[in-house]
């Protein structure tokens, strides 16, 4: 009986301890100072300005080009036009098909998706901008070619046996002809309604690929500028001439750009009269994505060496390889990296215009897509942030956030009354957030995309103001928006 007692005891006093140990370990950890989120302001100076932004896109339908069918659909058209929020459309203009070069497409396969996307673009108020890039002359203007770099002088040039497909280069006695089939190309979109903004003589004029492709040398290229602009602006002066669509990496990494086309371009006082828009592609080697911090010094070197001096814009018009999983896995950037980039593009390149390779493939979202007919991923949301509130017109104006973690771009469209605020917390740890500034919104609407269940989603509001806060998650990307729907 004693015995029985002391067991008894025994187990009210552990039962009594551990209830105790239970009401300690779940005490509220906010009550805690230690346990706080990080207070992080941002700081919006509306006074200091940089770019106006001219806007974001991608190239290509609702399905690859050599697909035979869901190339459009009035859904789609509703989607990427009033979700998305595209405003800038890049469009290959195809060479005509030989008996030994089959075509992706020609003008009667696109077309009506060229008119689809005016119909939408018309029905929801944006003046959407279709741009041209070339990828191979026809194949009756071409030569064979040989050099072994860009800025070879040694390259060689001559008549022979060509394709539109693996490389060679235009004959230069036919200046005059391939011009000719450009403006073939601009009376064509005219003649559907579009007057087309944007047309690039070559895409990636370094790289002789299996696919449609057309090499020039730096010298080659400033050659194409000066004989072939001139007679498209006699009859097209408002088409702006963009290029040389070659990688940022070379016309702006430290080791590489004094010796790509641009720097060429700078050199040829024709040359850069002759072309508008200062192009890059965001990849190493056309193929795989050039992600990451490397990416600030590329941009700035761009800038300095090349948008400032020549007094261009700087667009990116090509860039893909991004899983959809959220981060990167490997050497594979994800779609919080692809947020990354285009802020830094943003940030340290002021960059004016961003355009994804294929928006949309019918066999499902792969690194070179950001959707699958209506269906969307990561990628596609992590966009949004940028293309749907971010609209032409925008001035990016400073902003400064005192958190190295936390990375800010800021705008405002004094056309349209709206401020736009993108904010990534690149820590692994959420804070608590508030934005400064004169003249700024009283209060912004949040819009945030996460690893979760979160894809811009509308997460409350946000009163500007030091005594306001509200919490970012760890790697989340945020927008705050202010004056209305930006469409």
């Amino acid at each position: 009986m004693q015995l029985s007692l002391y067991k008894l005891l025994t187990l009210i006093l552990l039962v009594q301890l551990s209830v105790g140990c239970k009401k300690i370990s779940n005490e509220d950890p906010s009550s805690h100072p230690a346990a706080e989120l990080a207070k992080i302001s941002i700081t919006i100076d509306k006074s200091v300005n940089y770019q106006t932004i001219d806007g974001f896109g991608f190239f290509g339908a609702e399905d690859v080009w050599w697909a035979t069918q869901n190339l459009w659909s009035d859904a789609w058209g509703d989607k990427i036009i009033n979700d998305l929020g595209i405003t800038i459309w890049r469009n290959e203009w195809d060479p005509p098909a030989t008996p030994d070069a089959a075509q992706d497409a020609d003008w009667n396969k696109q077309k009506p998706v060229v008119q689809g996307l005016k119909a939408k673009a018309d029905l929801y108020g944006v003046n959407l901008k279709f741009i041209i890039s070339i990828w191979s002359p026809p194949a009756d203007m071409k030569w064979l070619c040989n050099f072994s770099w860009a800025g070879d002088a040694s390259a060689t040039r001559n008549a022979g046996q060509v394709s539109t497909k693996n490389g060679g280069t235009l004959n230069p006695g036919k200046y005059t002809d391939y011009a000719d089939w450009l403006k073939s190309c601009i009376q064509s979109y005219k003649d559907a309604g579009i007057d087309l903004y944007a047309l690039s003589l070559q895409n990636e004029p370094l790289f002789s690929e299996p696919y449609n492709s057309c090499t020039y040398t730096t010298a080659w290229y400033c050659d194409l500028l000066n004989h072939v602009v001139p007679e498209i602006k006699a009859v097209f002066p408002d088409v702006k001439i963009f290029g040389s669509e070659n990688m940022l990496e070379m016309e702006g990494k430290s080791d590489n750009w004094p010796y790509f086309y641009h720097q060429a371009i700078k050199n040829d006082t024709a040359a850069r009269n002759n072309i508008d828009i200062l192009a890059v592609h965001g990849y190493s080697d056309g193929v795989s994505a050039t992600s990451g911090s490397e990416l600030a010094k590329m941009w700035t070197n761009h800038l300095q060496q090349f948008s400032v001096p020549l007094n261009k814009p700087a667009w990116m018009t090509e860039t893909s390889g991004y899983s959809d999983a959220w981060v990167s896995s490997g050497i594979t950037p994800g779609a919080f990296n692809l947020a990354m980039d285009i802020y830094s593009g943003l940030n340290y390149g002021n960059m004016q215009g961003w355009v994804w390779w294929q928006g949309s493939e019918a066999s499902g979202i792969s690194n070179y897509s950001l959707m699958s007919n209506n269906i969307c991923g990561k990628k596609y949301y992590v966009s949004k942030h940028f293309y749907r509130y971010i609209r032409p017109g925008a001035i990016r104006v400073k902003s400064t956030s005192d958190d190295l973690e936390v990375f800010v771009t800021a705008f405002e469209n004094q056309t349209k009354g709206t401020n736009t605020i993108v904010i990534i917390n690149n820590g692994s740890e959420a804070k608590s957030l508030s934005v400064l500034g004169d003249d700024l919104p009283a209060v912004f609407t949040i819009y945030l995309t996460t690893s979760g269940s979160e894809n811009c989603k509308e997460a409350g509001t946000l009163n500007s103001g030091p005594d306001n806060h509200f919490e970012i998650p760890a790697k989340s990307v945020v927008t705050l928006q202010a004056g209305g729907d930006p469409l």
